[in-house]
């Protein structure tokens, strides 16, 4: 009997052992996976991650003669107060030595280097929604491929 079972269970194992020499290929996938839980009392979060994710494509358009806007919204909250808003720099959209101005405005309110109210603090005790709408300056721009960047700041202001 013991002769049998020593015997047998070698042979199974390369039988189960030798199916996965045959097969016909493989393919493995990794997925990279990112989360972020803002805090309740305090956030301002794209409702669409890729507009923070992606680039954002301003091309000119010949059909209008204008730069391709970018537009978005946000969620905003802040239970203690307002939500004010800056930029870290001059906002430019660059190509070698020449560069387009861009004009930021959330919520209807231009943001320049100084912060300033962006959604009061009625407003932000709830859920709000601010539009973004990020638009090139002028109406003469020279041929090229630009790059740039805006970088906004966003404070919770207590009273």
């Amino acid at each position: 009997m013991f002769k049998k079972l020593a015997i047998a269970a070698p042979l199974a194992l390369l039988a189960l052992g030798s199916t996965g020499a045959f097969a016909a290929g493989e393919a493995s996938h990794s997925i990279s996976l990112v989360a972020h839980v803002p805090t309740n009392g305090f956030y301002v979060v794209p409702t669409d991650p890729d507009l923070v994710n992606k680039d954002q494509d301003m091309s000119y358009q010949p059909t209008t003669g204008k730069m391709r806007d970018v537009n978005g919204f946000f969620d905003v909250r802040n239970n203690n107060g307002s939500v004010h808003a800056s930029l870290e720099s001059l906002p430019k959209l660059v190509s070698g030595s020449t560069s387009i101005d861009l004009r930021v405005m959330f919520n209807n309110k231009e943001l320049n280097l100084t912060p300033q109210v962006v959604v009061g603090e009625a407003e932000s005790d709830v859920n709000f929604r601010a539009p973004l709408n990020i638009s090139a300056v002028g109406s003469n721009f020279e041929p090229g491929d630009y790059t740039g960047s805006v970088a906004m700041i966003f404070d919770a202001v207590t009273p």
